[in-house]
């Protein structure tokens, strides 16, 4: 009976968007319930078939109990809030105290957030890991972006002046770079989108406010500064965005129902884009600000392709079981 009960469960597994471990402890639990109601029919004189059928039938439909599966298991308590929450308090607080031009505290938060991933990685990925997990990405992407510019650079080179700016040599190395580390993006995001896509847009939630403060103020060589009042107020402005970021984290966590927490990432990442553009008084327009917000938002949507992929390999080979286990079933018949 219990191989019976996991193809009826196969579903309900795809749609709980718990981790492994949990979720195999959620499923366990459920299938000793529907053996057990099922057992107790057979004892009043139902057939095995019979029984099995009516308990699943009680049991309910798998999409509705995922769903409030998922609203009871992925609320996060109050000590994992506060651990998923830290790594945006602390970058409110460098861009506060204007701690980001100081290159040993930068040093000191890369290696704190490589410390918590690497922790939260070997406990399985607890749902607190995750905003720690997308600061790790960072430093891939932000080094994927100096290459970028550089082959820009070439390519405009090539075209007002006819020549390389820089190296072939160069422009290899850069091409070669973008290629690993745009890899290494992708894997990692797939990697987390398994088995529910919204954490890894969570891990990813603050990249693309970071991206946007990068763009902007290395086009015009303002965050080389380390002084003035212009690039205070820009850090006050940051830090509010963080802040923000912390806030709406801490809801996602303590919210339990999918779609509020979809709906949150939704609304706060375009608007944190906006946000920084009037905080900083210039800079792009409104249509380019509009078509980067819209971008930013495919961004953080995007870890849902994965899952949807994922959720196709499975159904894939869940329909190739039944005829290779029919087979010697039916030579033995």
């Amino acid at each position: 009976m219990g191989a019976v009960n996991r193809g009826h469960l196969s579903d309900l597994r795809r749609q709980l968007h718990l981790g492994p471990r949990e979720g195999d402890e959620v499923l366990h639990e459920l299938e000793a319930h529907i053996e057990d109601k099922a057992r107790d029919l057979i004892d009043r004189g139902a057939s095995a078939e019979a029984a099995l059928s009516q308990a699943l039938d009680e049991f309910g439909r798998a999409d509705r109990v995922a769903r409030q599966l998922y609203e009871v298991h992925s609320r996060g308590s109050w000590y994992h809030t506060a651990l998923a929450v830290l790594p945006h308090l602390f970058l409110s607080m460098m861009f506060a105290f204007h701690l980001w031009t100081v290159p040993i505290w930068v040093f000191a938060m890369l290696m704190l957030a490589i410390t918590m991933s690497a922790i939260g990685w070997r406990l399985g990925r607890p749902r607190w890991a995750y905003p720690w997990l997308g600061y790790c990405l960072m430093a891939p992407i932000v080094s994927w972006g100096l290459a970028m510019s550089a082959v820009g650079y070439g390519a405009w080179g090539v075209l007002t002046q006819g020549a390389l700016p820089l190296g072939i040599p160069i422009y290899a190395a850069s091409f070669a770079y973008i290629a690993a580390s745009l890899w290494l993006v992708i894997r990692f995001v797939s990697k987390v989108a398994r088995p529910d896509w919204l954490m890894a847009s969570l891990a990813v939630f603050p990249i693309p406010f970071l991206a946007y403060w990068l763009v902007y103020f290395y086009s015009r060589g303002e965050a080389l500064q380390t002084s003035g009042l212009r690039l205070q107020e820009v850090d006050a402005s940051a830090a509010v965005v963080f802040l923000i970021i912390a806030a709406a984290t801490a809801a996602f966590f303590r919210i339990g129902r999918r779609l509020v927490r979809v709906a949150l990432l939704v609304i706060t990442t375009p608007s944190m884009i906006i946000l920084a553009w009037l905080s900083y008084q210039g800079g792009p327009g409104r249509v380019a600000v509009f078509l980067y917000a819209a971008v930013s938002l495919a961004v953080l949507l995007s870890p849902a392709l994965f899952e949807l992929k994922a959720d196709d390999a499975e159904l894939g080979a869940a329909s190739l079981e039944p005829s290779a286990e029919g087979s010697p079933g039916g030579s033995q018949g």
